[in-house]
This record gives C-alpha cells, structure tokens and sequence, in this order.
C-alpha cells in the first residue's frame, strides 16, 4: 500500500469476503513488527495458530466481535481492529469486561491517525456492549502501541508470558475502565 495515505481509506466492517486480506495483513504486520524476534519455527506455528484464514473464517461475522478494517480505493486493507469478549488472564475482571484483542496498522499507514481513530471505535463498541472495563495486551518492548494506550487511558495492571511457538514474550496487561 505505497502510495496510500489514511485519508484515502473507507474503515468498514469486515465481511466474509475480507477473510484472506484480513489474513494476510494480520501475518504482515505481525511479521514486519516482530518476525525478527522468535525462530522460524515459532514463527510459523503462532502465524498458523493465531493468523490464519482458519483463525479468522470463524470469526468474522459473529455478533460477539468487532471486526474492522481499513480499505483503500484499490481493494487493499491496511490496517484492522479486533476487539471480543474477553480471554486475557485478566485477575478479578468486572462482569462483562471486554478485550481490545488486535489493533494492527500496516506500516506504510502508521504515524496518521488509524491507530488512534481504532481505538476510538473500540471505546465506542465497549460502551454500546456496555462493557466496564477493556483489556488489552501489549508485548513489553512495544514502547509505541504502550504510549497509544496510555493517551486512550490504559492503565498497566499486570505482566504475563504470551507463547509464539515454544517462546514466551513478556506482555504487559494494561485496562481502561469507564468512567
């Protein structure tokens, strides 16, 4: 998406029709953010397990979640949002606490707002599910997406290990809870 910048894009609601864009962006921005990190082995099983077409077929579509993407004129995505009930090892979580599970914008696109203007429709989406509380991970060297979500309101509550393959990441569990 060279040429591309985020005004010229339409954010909709992903379709079933979006399974493999979502797929193959959701694989590159992970692998342009953190391939270099793990061993090709990891790699590969963390992309077939958690950024597959296998992974988000059953997803999309499902009144529970908030699947967007970002479109540009040309059919390409370059940036989604995926937000769900929650699954994180959240300690005492409120009823009916949710998860900002992904928030992924391709690089080309970073530095102009999608990445903010996603997390607002997260917030949006939590209220409307009248959600008191939204989680989130964040790996803990991703010093950029951690200052996003402190502007948002995100607070660091906890740390755990994430598996990519047989590694383990540090991640920091960060919670906005509404007002």
């Amino acid at each position: 998406m060279p040429d591309t910048d985020a005004t010229d894009l339409v954010v909709r609601d992903a379709t079933p029709d979006d399974l493999q864009a979502i797929a193959a962006l959701s694989r590159k921005t992970f692998c342009d953010k953190f391939a270099h990190l793990y061993r090709r082995e990891d790699l590969d099983a963390f992309l077939e397990e958690s950024h597959s077409e296998a992974f988000y077929r059953p997803r999309l579509g499902r009144a529970d979640l908030l699947i967007r993407v970002a479109e540009s004129a040309d059919g390409d995505l370059g940036a989604y949002l995926l937000c769900g009930p929650l699954s994180l090892p959240a300690k005492d979580p409120a009823p009916g606490a949710v998860e900002l599970k992904r928030l992924y914008v391709d690089e080309p696109l970073q530095g102009q707002g999608l990445g903010t203007r996603f997390a607002e429709e997260a917030f949006v989406w939590a209220k409307a599910q009248g959600a008191p509380q939204m989680f989130l991970s964040v790996f803990s060297e991703n010093h950029g997406a951690q200052r996003l979500y402190h502007r948002m309101g995100f607070e660091k509550v906890d740390e755990f290990w994430f598996p990519v393959g047989e590694h383990r990441d540090l991640e920091y569990l960060m919670c906005w809870t509404r007002a």
